[in-house]
C-alpha cells in the first residue's frame, strides 16, 4: 500500500506539472524535429510528441527546415497516441488580429496582404497569412480576366468590424492608390526634378511611373534635343529616367515631363564659336536628291543643299560624295530658331574657276568625263565645277552618224583645251585633238592621182564613206564614181582626186573608182600603143638593114 501510495503521488506531481507547462491553449515554442507526408514532428518542453498538421501551418510544408524556431498554441492532446496537437496560425492570428484593431483605431489602416483567390464581387485577401479580408473587384485595381499577382501588397483597411465569432475586414487598393497618387501630386511643382520608371513607349511619348498611381508623359519632342526616329531605340520597359515637370495639372492627375531640359543643348554648345563662313568638318551619313546630311557632333547635323554642291551644271551627287566621307565645309547660315545649319561644299573647296587657266592651260592634254550628250556635241567635266564643250566637228577624225558611236555618258576621256572664256566660265574642248590626227601623214603621202585601198564603213545618200587602210582616215566615194553597188564591208580600190581643207567640217577626201579603172584602161591603151610603136620601130630597122644588104 506504501507503495502504490508512492506511484499514485508521483504519476499526480507529473500530471500536475506537464498541464502547468503545456495546457491546451497554450502558446509554446517549438523546433522542427522532422517533416513528414501530413505535416511536422515538433521538439517541445513535455512528454509528448509534437505534431503540427499541414492546414495549421502558415506557409507550405515544403518551406520548412529542421531545427527551426516556431511558435505555437497546443491544441489538444491525445494520450493514446502520445502526441501533442499544435497550431503555427492561432498564435499569430492572435498577434495579426491585434495588430489590425491598432491599425485600425489608430487611423493608420495600411496594411500588408496577399490576394489569394476569387470569390463573387472581388477577392480573398491574407493579411499576415492568417486574417481573412475581402477586397471588392472594384477596389482592386486589376482588370477582368487579368491573372492575380504573386506578390504580398499593401491595402487600406475599410472596414474593421470584430464580433466574438465573426471578422469582418474589408479593404482597398483603390483607396490607399488615390491617397498615394494625391500625396505625390502634392509634393511636386512645375519645374520639379523627379525620377521614374518607363512604364510603356508609345510612338508619341514615353509612359513614366513616377509614385502609385501616377504616370508621366514625356512627349517625343521633348525626350532630346535633336530628331528621334524611333523612341524605342532609346527606351525599354523598366528603365530609370530622370526627367523635369514641365506641366502639372494636380485635378486631373496628369504630368507634363522633359528629358532634354535636364540635358546640354548638343546644338547650343556646337554653334557657340561658329558664325557663317567659318569652316567645319563633318561626316556624310545620309546622300539624298536635293542634297546630303553631315553629322557635324555627337546630336548635331547639318544639311548641304544641291546648290551648294556644285559650282556649275548639277550633276550626281553621288559622284562627289557618298556615306562614310569626312568632308570640310563652309557655314552658310545658322538658323537657331529651327535648329537648323546650312553648309555649302562647294565654298569650302574653293571656286575651281579662279586658277582654271594654270590648270588646264590652252593646248594641253587633260581627262575628263562625259557627263552630258548633246545634238551639237558632248559636255565634258574635268573636275566638279569645271567642265568644258566639245563640239560635234571635235569628236573623232573618223566619219560617224551618231554621237554615241563615239562617246558615252560617264565615260572619261581624253581632251585637249582648245579656249578658256573666265569670265563666262566657259571651255571649249576637242577629243579628236587629244590623238595623233591621221591626216597629217595621209596629206604628206597622198596626193591628186594616188592609189588607195580602204574598206566600205557606210552608205549614205550620194555615195560611201570608205575607211583608208593605211592611213586610217575617211574619204567619199561619190555614188556616180563607182559601177553598180557597193555593201558595208567589201573592200575597194580608188583613185584620189582631191583633198580638200574644210573650215567648218575638216579634211576632206574625194576617192574614185570608176576614175581608176579608167586611168587604168588609159594606162594600158598607152602601153599598147607603146608596143605597136615599138614593134614598128624594129619592123622599119630590119627593112632598112634588108635595104642596104
Amino acid at each position: 500500500m506504501e507503495n502504490r501510495h508512492e506511484e499514485i503521488t508521483m504519476e499526480e506531481v507529473l500530471k500536475s506539472i506537464d498541464e502547468s507547462e503545456s495546457s491546451v491553449g497554450s502558446v509554446i515554442e517549438g523546433a522542427v524535429a522532422q517533416r513528414v507526408e501530413d505535416g511536422l514532428i515538433i521538439e517541445f518542453k513535455g512528454k509528448y510528441e509534437g505534431f503540427v498538421p499541414s492546414k495549421e501551418l502558415v506557409k507550405p510544408l515544403d518551406q520548412y527546415e529542421k531545427g527551426q524556431k516556431l511558435t505555437l498554441q497546443l491544441l489538444r492532446i491525445d494520450e493514446d497516441e502520445g502526441r501533442a496537437y499544435l497550431s503555427e496560425k492561432r498564435p499569430l492570428r492572435r498577434k495579426v488580429m491585434e495588430e489590425l484593431e491598432r491599425v485600425w483605431n489608430e487611423g493608420e489602416k495600411v496594411v500588408k496582404g496577399k490576394i489569394v483567390g476569387e470569390v463573387k464581387g472581388g477577392y480573398r485577401v491574407l493579411i499576415g497569412g492568417v486574417v481573412e479580408a475581402f477586397l471588392p473587384g472594384s477596389h482592386s485595381l486589376l482588370k477582368k480576366g487579368e491573372s492575380i499577382p504573386d506578390e504580398e501588397m499593401d491595402f487600406e483597411i475599410v472596414s474593421f468590424e470584430r464580433g466574438r465569432r465573426r471578422l469582418n475586414l474589408v479593404v482597398s487598393r483603390k483607396k490607399l492608390l488615390e491617397k498615394k497618387k494625391e500625396e505625390y501630386l502634392k509634393s511636386i511643382e512645375k519645374g520639379s526634378i523627379v525620377k521614374g520608371v518607363v512604364e510603356s513607349v508609345r510612338d508619341f511619348g514615353v509612359f513614366v511611373k513616377l509614385s502609385d498611381g501616377v504616370i508621366g508623359l514625356v512627349p517625343k519632342s521633348q525626350v532630346a534635343h535633336t530628331r528621334v526616329a524611333k523612341l524605342d531605340d532609346l527606351f525599354r520597359k523598366g528603365q530609370e529616367v530622370e526627367a523635369k515637370v514641365i506641366d502639372l495639372d494636380v485635378e486631373n492627375g496628369k504630368v507634363t515631363l522633359s528629358i532634354k531640359e535636364l540635358l546640354p543643348d548638343p546644338f547650343e554648345e556646337y554653334v557657340k564659336d561658329k558664325s557663317v563662313g567659318s569652316v567645319v568638318s563633318g561626316d556624310v551619313v545620309r546622300v539624298r536628291n536635293n542634297g546630303f546630311v553631315v553629322k557635324l557632333d555627337d546630336d548635331v547635323w547639318g544639311f548641304v543643299p544641291i546648290e551648294e554642291i556644285f559650282w556649275s551644271r548639277r550633276g550626281r551627287i553621288r559622284d562627289v560624295v557618298k556615306e562614310g566621307d569626312r568632308v570640310e565645309l563652309e557655314v552658310v547660315e545658322i538658323d537657331r530658331k529651327n535648329r537648323k545649319i546650312t553648309l555649302s561644299y562647294k565654298k569650302a573647296k574653293g571656286d575651281p574657276w579662279e586658277n582654271v587657266e594654270e590648270e588646264y592651260p590652252e593646248g594641253s592634254v587633260v581627262e575628263g568625263r562625259v557627263v552630258k550628250i548633246l545634238s551639237s556635241g558632248v559636255i565634258v567635266e574635268l573636275e566638279d565645277g569645271v567642265s568644258g564643250f566639245v563640239p560635234i566637228s571635235e569628236l573623232s577624225w573618223h566619219y560617224f552618224e551618231r554621237i554615241s558611236e563615239v562617246v558615252k555618258e560617264r565615260r572619261r576621256v581624253k581632251v585637249k583645251v582648245l579656249s578658256i572664256d573666265k569670265g563666262n566660265r566657259r571651255m571649249r574642248l576637242s577629243i579628236k585633238r587629244a590623238q595623233p590626227n591621221p591626216w597629217d601623214r595621209a596629206e604628206k603621202e597622198l596626193d591628186r592621182g594616188s592609189i588607195v585601198k580602204g574598206k566600205v564603213i557606210k552608205e549614205i545618200n550620194s555615195g560611201y564613206i570608205v575607211r583608208i587602210n593605211d592611213y586610217n582616215v575617211d574619204a567619199f566615194l561619190p555614188s556616180n564614181h563607182v559601177e553598180g553597188e557597193l555593201k558595208k564591208g567589201e573592200e575597194i580600190e580608188a583613185v584620189v582626186l582631191r583633198i580638200l581643207d574644210d573650215r567648218k567640217s575638216g579634211k576632206r577626201m574625194i576617192i574614185s573608182v570608176k576614175d581608176l579603172e579608167e586611168m587604168r584602161d588609159i594606162n594600158e591603151y598607152k602601153k599598147e600603143v607603146e608596143k605597136s610603136k615599138a614593134v614598128k620601130k624594129l619592123g622599119d630597122l630590119l627593112k632598112k638593114e634588108d635595104d642596104n644588104g
